[in-house]
């Protein structure tokens, strides 16, 4: 897909005190065999946003002071606010005063004991705490996964924790994090490149779909028109214009920093008007029940006859204490193995967007479900993910057991053959010896399933894995606790197998799956260190009775 960047904001970089600059188009003579070398040149030379120094170099491994990283951000996100010039001691007259005190002001920049410390040298915990703070990134977990945790200071480790399960901290492949090692020029390029990957700085149309996010800091906004964005679409605080979105579909979240105004013109699939051709009943029988109900959510849910019950307790897992991140099985009744599901987020948090499978297989994964494509939860286009190939087989041969799962939002019988046929034409050229998943969602009034009958919900996951067990292959049915009770009639998905997510962390009071019914998967966290990937991954068991 053809890409386009203007992300002239990031010529701050460049900036130091008294320094002069080249021309950004000019080669840089100290980045050639550089780790960061492709974002590097792309910047400077293909897209004119990054300089150099007078002298011909880039310095991507020289350190940068807090008061210049203020720059960065500010330049980057245009902050609109501004604190009291006496908020720090330290600071009056500083080149950097103005951003810095925008910074505080939104939040971002607190200083320490009343000083701003503007010409001391910025580490890498502090560097990620800002652009976390920036971009309203903190998470609910300060669990650090790496090996040096115990150095993170405790302000940083949220956002770290966050920034890091995002995929955006993709240097620490040692497993160290260096939380007080100063941040070079070059990890904080590929930082704010992991983040975003579209920045608009100029009122424009724009029309090419984007692999990832994309930031409009426009101040007067910007138009965007037929394309597909598969990350988030962030505003910055910088823009107090319209952002017009005409026919766009947005996979991720509309996220506006600022007073933006969004007016949407995207043209939604209407509901059918017509009933569909293809009823639930043409489908499936609905099951028998055994009179018994269990409750969820404060509604009585029927409990279906036939389906075997989920029997785990809490003696029956563990954490592994070598690996703390990962459930181990202690039961009698089961042998398990170890798996994880992967996208093309997980590429992109990876060196050169491709996951090291012969890496993951040493760190033990014994099977992968990759990510084949999806139907968008707002427009209802399906598309192929954008590395399912390269991770199809790449991690085929390597060696693992290898399977695909589809994001599904079917909203009729016809919408999931069309996505099972789309899975399959995909899956022409490429082995596979795992199952293939049907993974459909509803999480709040923005899917496009909402409102989607229990009968329909059932109807379309039967059809679809009915079509794909007719091409040969393992049909699987993924589904959350709302889904399964609410959604699915369970004695209809009885003959497929199962997958099930319910999270666990080390602060679970439970530590087994909770569902009423058996699983053959579990995904138990999505927040797990894996060798050859970058950022977290979702991490599963599968259980094979003995």
């Amino acid at each position: 897909m053809g890409k386009k960047r203007v992300f002239a904001a990031l010529l701050a970089l460049a900036v130091t005190v008294g320094s002069l600059v080249l021309p950004a188009r000019a080669a840089f003579t100290d980045t050639t065999g550089h780790w960061a070398e492709t974002a590097i040149t792309k910047w400077s030379e293909e897209y004119s946003i990054i300089n150099g120094y007078e002298d011909g170099t880039f310095r991507p491994d020289n350190s940068i002071t807090r008061g210049a990283f203020a720059g960065i951000l500010d330049r980057f996100l245009k902050f609109q606010s501004t604190s009291p010039a006496g908020t720090f001691s330290d600071l009056s007259g500083n080149y950097w005063e103005d951003a810095i005190l925008k910074l505080h002001a939104s939040g971002v920049y607190l200083g320490n004991n009343g000083q701003a410390l503007a010409g001391d040298t910025i580490t890498r915990q502090q560097a990620v705490t800002m652009i976390a703070r920036a971009f309203n990134i903190s998470g609910e977990s300060a669990t650090v996964y790496y090996l040096d945790a115990d150095q993170v200071a405790d302000y940083a480790k949220p956002y770290l924790a966050e920034m890091s399960a995002l995929g955006y901290i993709t240097d620490s492949s040692d497993g160290y994090f260096r939380p007080t090692d100063a941040i070079t020029r070059a990890e904080i390029v590929t930082i704010l490149d992991n983040m975003i990957e579209v920045l608009i700085q100029t009122s424009t149309t724009y029309t090419q779909d984007v692999e990832g996010t994309v930031m409009v800091n426009a101040a007067e906004g910007a138009c965007l028109q037929d394309m597909t964005i598969t990350g988030d679409l962030i505003l910055a605080p910088g823009v107090t214009g319209t952002v017009t979105l005409e026919n766009v579909t947005i996979q991720g979240a509309v996220r506006n920093f600022g007073s933006a105004v969004v007016t949407d013109l995207s043209q939604r699939p209407e509901e059918p008007e017509q009933p569909p051709a293809i009823q639930p009943g043409d489908v499936y029988t609905p099951s028998e029940t055994t009179g018994e109900y269990l409750t969820y959510s404060n509604q009585q849910v029927p409990i279906y006859a036939g389906v075997e019950r989920n029997r785990f307790s809490q003696g029956d897992f563990m954490w592994d204490p070598d690996r703390p991140d990962r459930l181990i099985y202690t039961g009698d009744d089961y042998r398990t193995r170890f798996g994880i599901d992967v996208s093309a987020y997980q590429n992109r948090a990876s060196a050169n967007n491709t996951i090291d499978w012969e890496a993951a297989k040493a760190d033990g994964v014994e099977f992968a479900m990759v990510r084949i494509g999806l139907r968008g939860y707002g427009s209802g286009s399906i598309m192929e993910d954008a590395f399912y190939a390269q991770n199809i087989d790449g991690a085929m041969a390597a060696g693992i057991e290898t399977g695909v799962y589809f994001f599904a939002q079917a909203i009729t019988v016809e919408e999931a053959i069309e996505e099972a046929d789309f899975v399959i034409s995909l899956l022409e050229g490429h082995e596979i010896d795992g199952p293939v998943a049907y993974d459909w969602e509803m999480h709040d009034s923005t899917y496009r399933v909402y409102g989607t009958t229990p009968e329909m919900a059932t109807a379309c996951a039967v059809a679809f894995c009915e079509r794909i067990e007719e091409a040969g292959y393992d049909a699987m049915v993924y589904a959350g606790q709302y889904v399964s009770y609410i959604k699915y009639d369970q004695g209809a998905l009885e003959p497929y197998l199962s997958w099930y997510p319910e999270y666990k962390s080390e602060s679970s009071e439970l530590l087994y799956p909770t569902l009423y019914y058996h699983m053959d998967y579990w995904q138990y966290s999505s927040k797990c260190s894996v060798a050859g990937i970058g950022g977290n991954v979702d991490v599963n068991l599968q259980f094979i009775r003995r």
